[in-house]
C-alpha cells in the first residue's frame, strides 16, 4: 500500500467525524486524490469501487485494483465518463481552486447516490487566522485558491445547488476536548451534505 501523506492521515479523520468508518461495500470517488492512498485503502476494505481524480499521476509502483483519471477539476467537463451512483464522494481542499464552485458542486451532486454524501473541506474565511493575520494567514498565502467560504457561504451554496441534511463545522483542533462547545473558528471548514 502507498505510504500515506499527513494530508491522507488528516482527511481520514475526517472522514470519521462524517461518521464513514467502513469503506465495504460502497462505490466511493475521490476528487484531488493525491498519493491514491485513500483509494487503494477503500479497496483493501471492501469497496466495490473507488475512482480517484487528480491533474497530476501519482506515483503507483503496483497495478491498482482503483480508477485514476488523470484530469482538471476546474474544467467544465471534468465528471465525463467517471461513473455514477457513489457512495460518498471526497472533495478535500478542492473547492476553492475551480472557477465555478457552483457548477463543480451540480456535478458532484449528479454523481451522487441518491443516500449518497459529499464531504468535503475548504478554507474557513471567518477563521481566527484569518483575523489575526488578514493580509498573510494561509487561505490568502495560497495563490491558487480563487474564492473563499465562510460556514454560511458555502450552506448557501450547497442549498442553491439542491444539497440537503447539510453538517458544516470549522472545529479549532486544539480545542476539540471542548466538543460541541468549541468555536466554529478553525482554518477549514469541515461539511458533508446528501442529495
Amino acid at each position: 500500500m502507498i505510504k500515506p501523506w499527513q494530508s491522507d492521515l488528516d482527511h481520514l479523520d475526517w472522514l470519521k467525524i462524517a461518521g464513514v468508518n467502513t469503506f465495504t461495500g460502497k462505490k466511493i470517488l475521490d476528487l484531488g486524490c493525491g498519493s491514491g492512498f485513500i483509494c487503494q485503502k477503500a479497496i483493501a476494505e471492501g469497496a466495490t469501487e473507488a475512482v480517484g481524480i487528480d491533474i497530476v499521476k501519482p506515483k503507483i509502483s503496483d497495478d491498482p485494483a482503483w480508477t485514476f483519471i488523470e484530469r482538471n477539476l476546474d474544467s467544465p467537463s471534468w465528471d465525463d465518463g467517471v461513473g455514477h451512483n457513489f457512495d460518498h464522494i471526497l472533495a478535500f481542499d478542492i473547492l476553492e481552486h475551480v472557477e465555478s464552485p457552483f457548477n463543480f458542486l451540480k456535478s458532484c451532486k449528479k454523481l451522487l447516490s441518491e443516500s449518497g454524501t459529499l464531504i468535503l473541506t475548504t478554507p474557513n474565511l471567518s477563521s481566527w487566522e484569518k483575523f489575526v493575520n488578514p493580509l498573510s494567514w494561509s487561505g490568502v498565502k495560497d495563490e491558487q485558491h480563487k474564492i473563499l467560504f465562510n460556514k454560511y457561504s458555502l450552506n448557501f451554496t450547497l442549498n442553491r445547488v439542491g444539497f440537503s441534511n447539510t453538517s458544516l463545522v470549522a472545529p479549532i483542533r486544539k480545542l476539540s476536548f471542548l466538543g460541541p462547545l468549541q468555536p466554529n473558528l478553525g482554518g477549514q471548514i469541515f461539511c458533508s451534505a446528501g442529495k
